[in-house]
């Protein structure tokens, strides 16, 4: 049976709906086994009209099953009512005749495959061609049970394509949904790079700056070692937290990660001190129990006093930059400013802002940065009560760490 199963897998790709392989396969092969009990019933002393009226009951199929034309709902139709119309109408009436069920099979596929306009013309030659053949004595009385045998099957038919148009629906928004999670996979991935690279960086160049400095300025060789050192270092934390990063992304049989717990509120005073040892001019003001925050808020305000920082480093590496992190009315508050040195110039947009207003924003909170009175501040706002969209939101983490943990 396995050939069956696979040539008829290969003719379902001509459908209009791709329906489970059983269903040609049990459409055809009753249409086969009506269509011979109805040329048995007949006698023979017209052969060659019994002959074109199997052939063109048999067309259709013919034509789906050995050379692979899709079958058309309005020519299948066309075909097999006259057939029918020959078994009815040029041989006298036989008991229980076998021929009209063909029209079911007929009217089955049609309301399956095409249109309801193409299945109600045929569904109205069927019963017309019906009506005709008992006016003319062809058929016996039992006629109203054949109308509504063909009735059931066009119900039948139409049922059947509407399950397979919410079976194919479905799997256009499971496919969307699965495209969607991984797109957000990547994006939260390319910030975490991003931050990496961002924040490591940003220091590396105030430790090259002040070793460049030291050796032009006040030929201060060992100064100068120590910031190289120190840049050394950053570089190679910097290169192990991308590596750890991209190796979640690896191979579902790869020897488990050692990973290492995600950043968060009792981490900004050493990520303060990192900018600080650098030689960025930077005062902090914690006021945050970090016991009292979740941890998916204690990282997302981390990552943007990380990402806040580094900007300074950046743009205004000589200003005085200021941190203060402190809870108001259940709201748990970051606000880092720096002076300007000069105008804010507007230039190519970074991933830096998006991904820290994303971040917040999936906490329900607020994110604003911007040039004001005292320079240029970035001030995040997060309930620290967590709301529905914070459950939600960290749900999702969790789940997607359960996930790479489970791979």
């Amino acid at each position: 049976m396995a050939w069956i199963r696979d040539f008829a897998l290969r003719r379902r790709g001509l459908m209009s709906y791709q329906f489970p392989f059983t269903v040609p396969v049990v459409m055809y092969s009753g249409s086969l086994l009506v269509a011979g009990t109805a040329a048995m019933q007949r006698d023979f002393t017209q052969p060659w009209l019994l002959v074109v009226a199997i052939s063109l009951v048999f067309a259709p199929i013919v034509a789906f099953i050995v050379f692979g034309h899709k079958p058309a709902t309005l020519a299948t139709a066309a075909s097999v009512l006259t057939g029918v119309a020959l078994l009815l109408l040029c041989w006298p009436s036989v008991f229980l005749d076998a021929a009209p069920f063909l029209l079911m099979f007929m009217l089955g596929e049609v309301f399956a495959l095409g249109s309801v306009r193409h299945g109600l013309l045929a569904a109205a030659g069927s019963a017309v061609l019906l009506v005709g053949a008992a006016r003319a004595g062809h058929l016996t009385t039992y006629v109203p049970y054949l109308l509504f045998f063909l009735a059931i099957a066009a119900m039948i038919g139409r049922i059947l394509q509407l399950q397979q148009r919410l079976v194919i629906e479905e799997r256009a928004r499971q496919a969307a949904l699965t495209e969607q999670a991984t797109a957000d996979e990547r994006r939260r991935i390319a910030r975490e790079i991003h931050d990496v690279i961002a924040h490591s960086l940003s220091v590396t160049m105030l430790h090259l700056t002040g070793a460049r400095r030291a050796l032009q300025e006040d030929n201060d060789v060992d100064e100068a070692v120590d910031g190289l050192l120190d840049a050394e270092r950053l570089g190679r934390q910097a290169m192990s937290d991308i590596r750890q990063t991209v190796g979640l992304l690896g191979a579902r049989d790869a020897a488990p990660l050692r990973l290492t717990p995600e950043p968060g509120l009792s981490d900004i005073p050493d990520l303060v001190t990192s900018f600080a040892d650098a030689g960025l001019d930077v005062e902090s003001s914690i006021e945050v129990d970090p016991a009292s925050v979740t941890a998916g808020i204690g990282l997302a305000l981390y990552r943007v006093a990380q990402e806040s920082l580094a900007n300074v480093a950046k743009h205004a590496p000589a200003s005085a930059a200021r941190l203060r992190l402190y809870v108001e009315k259940g709201t748990a508050i970051l606000s880092v400013n720096n002076e300007l040195r000069r105008p804010v110039t507007s230039g190519p947009a970074g991933a830096g802002l998006p991904g820290m207003r994303q971040r917040i924003a999936l906490l329900d909170g607020d994110f604003q940065a911007g040039p004001g009175p005292d320079g240029w501040t970035v001030q995040a706002r997060v309930p620290v009560t967590p709301t529905a969209t914070q459950h939600c939101a960290m749900h999702r983490i969790r789940m997607s760490r359960n996930e790479t943990q489970n791979d």
